[in-house]
C-alpha cells in the first residue's frame, strides 16, 4: 500500500500537492507536523487566516493536504447529499407508487444496505488489489462512475419493488466504496497524526451536516416538484462533483509501477484469522439481507436475525483478540450498540405522512424536518470537538446512551399527541424533536469512529477499519430487523397504527440494554489519547 505522504518536491503549495518537512531554523514562523523522514509541513504563520474557522481548515489543510477537501466532498455530497435526498425519493416512490406499508418499506431500505455490511470484503480489495495501479483512487473513480449510471438508469425507468432494491443496493454499494476510500485512508493518517485525528473526523462531520441540511431543505419540493424518479435522477451531479477531484488524484496515493500492480496477499495470510472474519460478516450481511427479502414468515426471520448476532459475537471476538483487546472491545461495543438500538421500519414515517389520526406532514415539511435534524447533527459534532474531547470514552458513550433513551420520550408524546394538550404545534414539536435526536446520536457516534480509526494495525487500515465499521453496520441492520419484528408482533401493518404507543415505548425499554455494555468495554482512554501498543501499557476498567 502506498503511503500517505509523497516524495519530496520543490515550489510552492498547490491543491493535492504534500510538501516536506525541511530543516526549520526559526519556529516562530512555521509549526511542523511530521513523523519520520516524510511529513507535511504547515502554513506560516504569518498567512494564516485571521478568523478562527479558516484558520483551523488551514491547519488541516497543512496537515493532511487536498485528502481534507475531498473527503469532505465525498461525506458532504455523495455519502450525504445524494443519499440523503435517494433515500427520500424512494420512501415517496415506495409509499405512492408501489403502495407497500412501513413495514415492507424498512426491510427493502434495510436490506439494501448490506453494501456496508460487506466493507471487510471491499477493504481488501483496496488493499489487496490494485486497479490501474491504484489502491484507492481507482476504485473512488469507479464507484462514481457507477453511482451515475445508476442515478440516470432509475431515473428514466419505472421500476417494480425488486427492481428498486437492487437499484438501492448498487447505489449503496458506490456509496459505501467511496465512504471506505475515504476512511482507509484517514485510518492510515490518523495514526500518524493522533492529535489531529479528531479534527479531521470533525471537518467530515461538519461537511456531512451541511450537505444533509441542504439537501433536507430543497428534497421535498424536488419530490413536489420532479416526482422521485426526477429526485434520483438528479443525484448524477453529485457523483460527477466527486468524479472529478478523484480522477485529478487528491488522494494522497501515487501510482504504482506496473512490476508492483499485482495482488498483495500475504499482509492477509499473517492475519488469517480476521480475513475470515471479513469474508464471514460480508456472507453474514449477504444472508441477513436475502432473508429479508425472502423469508415471509416474521418468526422464522427473527430468528435467523438473532442466530446471526450470536455467530458475529464469537467469531469477531476470537479473532480481534488475538491482535488486540482494544481491537476486540471496540468490535463488541460498535456491534452490540448498534443491535439494541431497535427501531420500528418506516412505521413512523408512513403514520406521520398519510394515517388519518397523524399529523399528516406533507413532503415538503418532512424534508424540513431533516434538515433541522441536520443542525442538530452539526451541533452534536461542534459539542463534541468543542467540549467532550477531554472526556473518558466511557463518560461520553454513557452519558449519550441515557440521551438516547430520553429522546424516545418525544416519538411518544408525539404519537400520543400529547403535545397538543400542551398547546406544542405538531410542527414545532416535530422539528424540536428531529433536531435533539440527531444532536445526541451525532455526539455519540463521532468518539467511536476516533476509537476505530485508532484501534486499526499498521498496514491493514482498509481490512481492519471496514471490518470495525462492517460490525456496526450489521448491528445497525439488526437492530432495524429487530424493531421490524416489534412493529409485525404488535400489528402495526398494512396500516394499522392501533398499538403504535406499545411499539415506541418497546424500543425504548430496549435501548437500555447498551448500559452495561459501555461499562465493560469502553477504554479508559480521551478521544486525543493514543491506543497503547501493549495491551498492558493502560490498564482497562471494568
Amino acid at each position: 500500500m502506498v503511503s500517505a505522504d509523497t516524495e519530496n518536491a520543490e515550489g510552492p503549495v498547490l491543491l493535492g500537492q504534500r510538501i516536506p518537512q525541511h530543516d526549520l531554523e526559526d519556529e516562530k514562523d512555521l509549526n511542523v507536523s511530521a513523523k519520520g523522514d516524510k511529513a507535511c509541513q504547515q502554513i506560516p504563520v504569518q498567512g494564516r487566516a485571521c478568523t478562527p474557522c479558516l484558520g483551523w481548515f488551514q491547519m488541516l489543510y497543512a496537515t493532511f493536504g487536498s485528502f481534507v477537501p475531498l473527503g469532505m466532498l465525498v461525506y458532504g455530497l455523495q455519502e450525504s447529499f445524494a443519499k440523503s435526498s435517494g433515500d427520500f425519493a424512494c420512501k415517496y416512490y415506495m409509499m405512492d407508487v408501489l403502495k407497500l406499508d412501513g413495514a415492507t418499506m424498512g426491510r427493502l431500505q434495510t436490506a439494501a444496505k448490506v453494501p456496508w455490511d460487506i466493507k471487510p470484503v471491499l477493504g481488501m480489495c483496496s488493499d489487496a488489489l490494485p486497479l490501474w495501479g491504484f489502491h484507492r483512487t481507482s476504485y473512488l473513480v469507479s464507484a462514481c462512475v457507477f453511482s451515475s449510471f445508476l442515478y440516470l438508469w432509475v431515473g428514466f425507468n419505472a421500476v417494480s419493488a425488486l427492481g428498486l432494491y437492487v437499484c438501492m443496493t448498487g447505489l449503496n454499494l458506490s456509496i459505501a466504496f467511496a465512504d471506505l476510500v475515504i476512511d482507509a485512508t484517514a485510518a492510515s493518517l490518523a495514526k500518524d497524526h493522533p492529535k489531529e485525528a479528531s479534527d479531521m473526523q470533525t471537518a467530515f462531520n461538519i461537511a456531512q451536516a451541511l450537505g444533509g441540511m441542504a439537501a433536507s431543505s430543497i428534497k421535498g419540493y424536488l419530490v413536489a416538484v420532479l416526482g422521485s424518479r426526477g429526485t434520483m435522477m438528479s443525484n448524477v451531479f453529485c457523483a460527477v462533483a466527486v468524479f472529478i477531484p478523484a480522477i485529478r488524484r487528491w488522494l494522497p496515493e501515487e501510482q504504482l509501477l506496473s512490476g508492483h500492480c499485482t495482488p498483495k496477499l500475504s499482509q492477509f495470510r499473517r492475519n488469517s484469522s480476521i480475513t475470515a472474519v471479513a469474508i464471514f460478516l460480508s456472507v453474514v450481511a449477504v444472508g441477513l439481507s436475502l432473508s429479508q427479502i425472502f423469508l415471509q414468515e416474521w418468526r422464522t426471520r427473527a430468528l435467523v436475525t438473532l442466530f446471526c448476532c450470536i455467530v458475529v459475537t464469537i467469531s469477531a471476538y476470537k479473532a480481534m483478540r488475538k491482535i488486540s483487546p482494544f481491537l476486540a472491545n471496540t468490535g463488541m461495543l460498535l456491534f452490540w450498540r448498534a443491535v439494541l438500538q431497535p427501531g420500528l421500519g418506516e412505521a413512523m414515517f408512513v403514520w406521520m405522512s398519510k394515517d388519518e389520526e397523524g399529523p399528516r406532514f406533507s413532503p415538503q415539511l418532512m424534508g424540513l424536518a431533516d434538515c433541522f435534524g441536520q443542525a442538530g447533527f452539526l451541533l452534536g459534532v461542534v459539542v463534541y470537538n468543542r467540549f467532550l474531547r477531554t472526556w473518558k470514552y466511557r463518560r461520553i458513550f454513557l452519558v449519550g446512551q441515557i440521551m438516547v433513551v430520553a429522546s424516545q420520550v418525544l416519538d411518544f408524546i408525539l404519537v400520543m399527541r400529547w403535545n397538543q394538550a400542551l398547546g406544542i404545534p405538531d410542527v414545532l414539536f416535530f422539528l424540536g424533536d428531529s433536531t435533539f435526536k440527531e444532536a445526541v446520536v451525532k455526539t455519540f457516534y463521532v468518539p467511536l469512529v476516533v476509537l476505530a480509526y485508532k484501534v486499526c494495525p499498521s498496514n491493514l487500515e482498509g481490512t481492519i477499519f471496514s471490518t470495525l465499521i462492517s460490525l456496526n453496520c450489521i448491528g445497525v441492520d439488526c437492530g432495524k430487523y429487530l424493531g421490524i419484528t416489534l412493529c409485525e408482533v404488535w400489528g402495526i401493518v398494512d396500516g394499522n397504527f392501533d398499538h403504535l404507543p406499545h411499539g415506541v415505548v418497546s424500543k425504548a425499554l430496549v435501548r437500555l440494554l447498551p448500559i452495561p455494555l459501555i461499562l465493560m468495554l469502553s477504554p479508559d482512554l480521551t478521544p486525543d489519547d493514543p491506543i497503547p501498543q501493549d495491551p498492558h501499557a493502560h490498564s482497562q476498567q471494568n
